[in-house]
């Protein structure tokens, strides 16, 4: 037959189990360097990203577009609201 015996199927099962958990237990730790890593360099370019700019969006009456209230340009359309 194949030489099997229970004894050598036991330490087989728990070579595959050591390994699984080595290999997760590496990945959780390298997560983990990998935090503190994008925290450090987080940290060392500022204290907080920069903020980005928020803009006031108001309804065309011809079209029903929506463009941007300071610097609105013309939408193409006859007799639209926002210039030439």
């Amino acid at each position: 037959m194949l030489g099997l015996s229970l004894g050598k199927l036991l330490v087989l099962a728990i070579l595959v189990a050591i390994v699984w958990y080595g290999f997760k237990y590496v990945q959780r730790v390298e997560a983990i360097r990998r935090s503190l890593r994008e925290e450090i360099a987080r940290r060392q370019a500022g204290a907080r990203p920069p903020a980005r700019s928020v803009e006031d969006l108001v309804k065309c009456s011809k079209c029903g577009a929506f463009v941007a209230a300071s610097g609105a340009t013309n939408c193409g359309k006859p007799q639209c609201p926002w210039g030439k």
